[in-house]
């Protein structure tokens, strides 16, 4: 099952009687058609199971190209395994109810996380904070990297000026060696000396 748009979405292919066909051939005939599974994570009583339809499609695009293209979709997000605030008693209890990132027990509904019994509301609370906080050291990090690319543009534009410094001296150190050539063997009569 795929997390989006807060809850979680399985297409699938199932095999359908045609009472009408069925009727007209004298045997049972089946259709295949789409359908969609809909769960609120942290909820295993509510379940909608339906034929597939337009707006099912619109509503969780995500997981209705998944199924088309006949992909599985890897679940995005910290698994819960990997976070060290849970223990494994938790992780199967929060899996037995479709929930498997962290991200996922941050979303999960009040109604819900009181279901799931005494301890669940501060674990919610805590997956919230951990959320938080990874934004904002992603932020953060993010920030570095920028300042660090500033740091090299400007470095490199200090390199590039000392270079054309040095071949505008060059240059100009050029110019007034010739201009002192020049002088010296000017073309024609020599200047008159006055006294």
């Amino acid at each position: 099952m795929i997390q989006e748009n807060g809850a979680l979405v399985e297409f699938y292919r199932d095999a359908v009687q045609n009472n009408f066909k069925s009727a007209e051939a004298g045997r049972p005939i089946f259709d295949e058609k789409d359908f969609v599974r809909i769960q609120t994570p942290g909820d295993t009583r509510t379940v909608i199971a339906r034929v597939a339809s337009d707006q099912d499609k619109q509503r969780f695009p995500r997981a209705w190209d998944a199924f088309s293209r006949g992909l599985e979709i890897a679940e995005q997000g910290t698994p819960l395994e990997e976070w060290p605030q849970v223990t494994r008693s938790q992780v199967k209890e929060l899996k037995h109810v479709n929930i498997t990132t962290v991200e996922s027990l941050a979303g999960v509904s009040d109604g819900n996380i009181q279901r799931l019994g005494p301890g669940y509301h501060q674990l919610r609370e805590r997956a919230k904070q951990f959320l938080e906080s990874a934004d904002a050291d992603a932020a953060a990090t993010e920030w570095a990297r920028e300042r660090e690319a500033m740091q090299e543009r400007i470095r490199l534009l200090e390199e590039a000026n000392e270079a054309l410094k040095a071949e505008n001296a060059t240059k100009t150190a050029d110019a007034d060696a010739a201009a002192d050539q020049t002088e010296k063997r000017a073309p024609g009569r020599p200047r008159k000396v006055t006294e």
